[in-house]
């Protein structure tokens, strides 16, 4: 399954920097080049994400989301007797932002680590790398996250559409969902500016789905589908794909209604309480399956502590699904933790790498319901074989999953072109 796959090396929608010398001042920590560690009480990460610009429809509530995992360790006590501070950067949705935010979260303010959470990770990630900072996030921004010599960067999200040495990977979860729906012709849209947007469509035709109808040339951010919906009709396909941003999948879902195409739709984002609260969203994508990582219609125990720990944190969420920003900024907030954790008392950066490229499966605590493997990275062994995922269709004003289950699909071979 997709998970929001948005990449590409100019921009991938689907995380290394001098580190500062010097003495500790108050309890922010010093980071020496020679060790690289967090000696002092307070260990700082650094966040970066889309809060204004193209992406913002998604992520500009993601800050409050790795503030409350923060907070709620520094309620327990922190990381082995470190305090954490988050210090957040907005990257305004540009490769070239994200790169200076990095920068100054690394050279000027101290970050241990990087939690980077945006669609233009790609941006700053080679700078993070050669300075060996430690990134968490998710793999929906560019090829990195599986790529040597990027083994800084971890991603809770299974590595389902990586690249690995050439060869490309995907999962048959939504081709299966559209077999069952008996769509047997499907139109795929995507970025044209992001390769990881029309690679996670590439891998539901490589699933088993007939494509009958493609554009990886739609803008990002893009809501005029009027002359795709038009084709679309003309070509008889039965089901549609969008690997999107929220904005984008409900102008399609309304232009797909408008043209009076009766189709199957299928889209990787819009699984949120914001598309719930606006009835123009409820409208355009009555009917319609939206990929979800986590469910938070019927919540297991996991999830549950995790929407109050948010509740609890973040004045602004007051309950609901959360967007994959949300929930997204609090599971690679959880992933730092669980690094600096197995990193000990006395964390460097490249113990902390170290020692999270050791664990064989991590699923946030059970948030997840698919392990993602930190182990054998640059090798098809960092791609899960089974991926588990849900579906979820939109139904007046309110979600229901898909089976009442996880769907899972095979780890398969995609074709790059």
């Amino acid at each position: 399954m997709a998970i929001f796959s948005f990449r590409s090396r100019r921009v991938r929608f689907g995380m290394l920097a001098l580190a500062l010398g010097g003495l500790v001042t108050g309890s922010t920590v010093a980071l020496f080049p020679a060790a690289s560690g967090a000696a002092a009480s307070t260990i700082t990460i650094g966040y970066v994400t889309d809060l204004t610009g193209v992406a913002s429809s998604t992520f500009a509530d993601g800050a409050g989301g790795a503030q409350a995992r923060i907070d709620l360790q520094n309620a327990q006590g922190g990381v082995n007797g470190h305090k954490l501070k988050l210090v957040v950067e907005d990257d305004q949705s540009s490769p070239t932002v994200n790169k200076t935010a990095s920068q100054d979260l690394v050279q000027n303010k101290g970050a241990f680590g990087v939690i980077q959470f945006s669609a233009f990770t790609f941006g700053g990630a080679p700078y993070l790398q050669q300075q060996g900072v430690p990134v968490t996030g998710a793999a929906f921004d560019g090829p990195e996250w599986a790529q040597e010599p990027n083994s800084n960067m971890f991603s809770y999200a299974p590595l389902v559409d990586a690249n690995i040495g050439g060869t490309y990977y995907g999962s048959t979860a939504t081709a299966n969902v559209f077999k069952a729906l008996g769509a047997s012709k499907v139109a795929g849209l995507a970025y044209g500016i992001s390769a990881s947007s029309q690679q996670s469509i590439r891998v539901v035709y490589a699933g088993g789905s007939t494509q009958c109808y493609k554009n990886f040339s739609v803008p990002f951010g893009g809501v005029d589908f009027t002359a795709d919906v038009l084709q679309i009709k003309s070509a008889g396909c039965n089901g549609v794909v969008g690997s999107f941003v929220d904005s984008s999948d409900i102008a399609l879902a309304q232009a797909v209604k408008n043209a009076g195409i009766k189709a199957q739709q299928i889209y990787f984002t819009g699984y949120d309480q914001q598309v719930l609260q606006s009835a123009t969203a409820r409208a355009a994508l009555n009917g319609a399956y939206m990929a979800a990582v986590i469910n938070f219609t019927t919540p297991n125990s996991a999830v549950k502590k995790m929407i109050a720990t948010v509740k609890k944190y973040d004045s602004s969420y007051t309950g609901g699904i959360m967007d994959l920003g949300l929930y997204g900024s609090y599971v690679s907030a959880d992933l730092m933790i669980k690094g600096l954790q197995m990193a000990g008392k006395n964390p460097t950066r490249a113990n902390f790498i170290s020692k999270l490229r050791t664990l064989k499966s991590y699923n946030a605590g059970g948030i997840l319901p698919s392990g993602t493997p930190m182990t054998g990275f640059g090798t098809e062994a960092i791609v899960p074989k089974t991926l588990c995922g849900y579906y979820m269709q939109l139904k007046g004003n309110k979600f229901q999953v898909y089976t009442g289950k996880a769907v899972c699909g095979k780890r398969i071979v995609v074709p790059s072109t």
